[in-house]
């Protein structure tokens, strides 16, 4: 798959998840943790769906190889993180719903999928800027 359809993948399933969490976040919870949000989870969890849907808009790909590489490595980061973040929860706690092995799965597989993009090695190209002259 060609990288930019992978970063255009990777931040329109922020964006959905980001406002699943928002609008249906006791359903998100129970999905993943097999538990409802409580107390300061409630607004904590619309904050993560705001976070998301943010991270899939500020991740849409660019014409700028610079912008291009910091959107895949913030893609990568969050990916990375919420694998562990969830594999850790799966492991060693209780708050096990039906859908937290496959978000730890298809996390895996978005930062499996980005990686290459981080790892190659491509001069930084910088667009050239014609010289404007004032009238």
């Amino acid at each position: 798959m060609p990288p930019r359809v992978i970063v255009m993948v990777a931040a329109w399933l922020e964006i959905v998840v980001g406002v699943l969490f928002i609008t249906a976040l006791d359903t998100m919870c129970r999905l993943l943790f097999a538990a409802g949000p409580e107390g300061a989870g409630m607004p904590l969890g619309r904050l993560v769906g705001v976070a998301l849907f943010a991270l899939g808009v500020a991740s849409f790909p660019t014409t700028s190889a610079e912008s291009s590489r910091t959107v895949v490595m913030g893609l990568f980061a969050y990916n990375l993180g919420a694998t562990i973040l969830f594999a850790w929860t799966a492991i060693f706690t209780m708050l096990r719903g039906f859908m937290l092995w496959p978000g730890v799965i298809l996390h895996v597989i978005v930062a499996g999928a980005l990686l290459p993009q981080l790892l190659a090695r491509r001069p930084v190209r910088t667009p050239h800027v014609e010289p404007t002259q004032e009238l």
